[in-house]
């Protein structure tokens, strides 16, 4: 997914439909916010690169399958709205489901990422995910101990196994958490932000303000709510640390391209990226993943 009219390829969309066909049980809303270019250049904030082609990939996905739905908002027309919500920064993606469950995605969901976020919208539509009874019944007891949320926040990059996967995990908790609320970012492509929040490698995850970085399991990502819940803010300890390299926009699309011409090992990961990728929590397999 890039750019243009053909944002999802219409080679892929069958294959999508397939999939949603097979697996969306329950109608998801999707929101997007986004905002129209302007000639005004901000140097504290990033420009809005995406917002024309994740309206476009919006209206293609929410064609695929009747359960979807979408609402498209603009964020200067509607400004009000956009502050009761919380919108900040477009392009935005807002996922909700059964029990108003939501998953929040600020930029374009292109790359590895995008398959993560057709499980999101899996989970969603089902009310459940694909994650250990043992979790979910750890989840309850969360749910039960108190109404404060536990906020993630995670920076992820399209070109980052690590960040798919941790994707994938984070929207099962907050699919089947209410205390969990899950905002992912896609970072290679505010440059700014990543630069303000001092990014050096992908994925990131803040609770609840406390910053932590590489790939989460679903058994780590579980103990390192509890601590928050009890307000302990010592890192769950793991197995391994699996993280990549932080790579703007521009330079991911030039590794791509150094791939292309033979210059790097095709599908090889950004230089410094560290380990394997983690194991998929649940049963979801993406044709083409």
């Amino acid at each position: 997914m890039t750019n243009g009219a053909q944002v999802i390829p219409r080679e892929q969309r069958p294959v999508i439909a397939q999939l949603l066909a097979q697996s969306l049980a329950g109608p998801v809303a999707i929101e997007t916010w986004t905002q129209r270019d302007t000639t005004l250049v901000r140097t504290d904030r990033d420009p809005c690169t995406f917002c024309g082609p994740v309206a476009a990939a919006a209206r293609q996905l929410a064609a695929l399958h009747p359960l979807l739905s979408l609402t498209p908002y603009d964020l200067d027309r509607h400004a009000g709205r956009a502050a009761e919500a919380g919108v900040e920064r477009p392009p935005l993606t807002v996922l909700r489901g059964r029990n108003g469950r939501e998953v929040r995605f600020t930029g374009l969901w292109s790359g590895l990422l995008f398959p993560a976020l057709l499980d999101a919208i899996v989970f969603l539509g089902a009310g459940v995910a694909p994650i250990a009874e043992e979790t979910r019944a750890a989840l309850r007891e969360l749910d039960g101990e108190s109404r404060e949320p536990l906020e993630l926040e995670l920076l992820a990059a399209p070109y980052d196994p690590y960040s798919g996967h941790t994707l994938r995990v984070a929207s099962a908790f907050a699919v089947e958490s209410r205390r969990v609320r899950l905002h992912a970012i896609e970072i290679s492509e505010f440059p700014r932000l990543a630069e303000a929040r001092m990014v050096a490698q992908v994925p990131v995850l803040t609770l609840n303000g406390r910053r932590y970085t590489g790939a989460w399991d679903e058994d780590d990502l579980l103990e390192q709510l509890r601590r928050a819940a009890r307000g302990d803010a010592e890192p769950a300890i793991r197995k391994r640390v699996l993280h990549s390299p932080y790579l703007t926009l521009e330079q991911a699309q030039e590794l791509a391209a150094r791939q292309a011409q033979g210059l790097a090992a095709p599908g090889a990961a950004p230089p410094g990226a560290t380990g394997e990728p983690p194991a998929t929590p649940g049963g979801l397999v993406i044709p083409g993943r």
